[in-house]
């Protein structure tokens, strides 16, 4: 038995890792474990904590990117919710992350090893009438057409996008925000908030391409998606990311594992080595 113990399932309904997993690996739950067998494992993500039973029993996904933001934006903001994801670290048997980035913060605890996160390549692909996605949504077919999603965090880089925009008045935006609370409304785009996945799939299409303005080097969720759809990257001032994407990121995706079943053979074998049934 493989028990989830995620912190937030699927916050808007979207189809996330957590959902994915338990429909792949039918024998994994949700419950709370009252025992354990040597066959059995736990997947806890990491701002739980290290789980108060069972620590040896016990998968780590280290997933925030929370050192990078403490690095990058030169703030103990976070601390408090950084010593949770450290002791998750160091009291779990395992610990996975997600990109090659993200290994140096946890190699003190012991073997990190990483398995993407994966996108659903089936829901995120390309669709060739980009005119009529644009007719769809309102946006201007005569004009080069940028596309940005995310919260004000700073993370995300909204400001940069403000001041990209700025620079390049030519330019129209299709601004996608995850949460109402943070939504702010730029001049000259569209503005789009909580959107469901079926719809974000073809706002991403209506653009010529990503602005990719955020402050971490890990690329976000949305950022693979975008690729999955095919959609050129602009890497704001050329910073160093997982890879650098071809002009073809939807092949990137697939010759490096991010697609769902690359990642599904990952954790079989992942978990076949550890001797769990699944």
């Amino acid at each position: 038995m493989i028990y989830l113990n995620a912190e937030v399932v699927s916050g808007l309904g979207e189809d996330t890792f957590w959902t994915w997993f338990k429909r792949e690996f039918p024998s994994s739950s949700f419950d709370r474990p009252k025992s354990l067998t040597e066959k059995d494992i736990v997947l806890r993500y990491s701002t739980l904590g290290p789980i108060d039973v069972y620590p040896s029993k016990t998968i780590a996904l280290l997933w925030e990117l929370y050192p990078q933001m403490k690095e990058t934006l030169v703030s103990n903001e976070w601390d408090d919710k950084l010593n949770t994801i450290y002791r998750c670290a160091k009291f779990s048997t395992y610990r996975t992350v997600a990109s090659h980035l993200a290994i140096a913060p946890y190699e003190q605890y012991g073997t990190v090893e990483i398995i993407p996160i994966g996108v659903n390549t089936d829901l995120f692909r390309p669709i060739a009438d980009k005119n009529a996605l644009r007719d769809k949504y309102d946006i201007p077919k005569n004009k080069r057409v940028g596309f940005w999603c995310g919260t004000m965090h700073p993370m995300k880089g909204y400001s940069r996008l403000q001041k990209y925009a700025a620079e390049n008045p030519d330019i129209h935006w299709i601004i996608v925000w995850k949460q109402q609370s943070e939504a702010s409304y730029m001049e000259g785009a569209e503005n789009f908030v909580l959107v469901p996945q079926d719809v974000l799939v073809e706002l991403i299409n209506a653009a010529d391409f990503y602005l990719c303005c955020g402050m971490l080097r890990p690329f976000f969720m949305i950022e693979w998606e975008a690729m999955a759809c095919n959609l050129p990257m602009v890497i704001l001032d050329d910073v160093q990311k997982d890879f650098v994407p071809s002009d073809n990121p939807r092949d990137d995706i697939f010759s490096l594992g991010w697609d769902r079943k690359s990642v599904k053979r990952k954790w079989e074998d992942y978990l076949s080595r550890r001797g769990i049934e699944w």
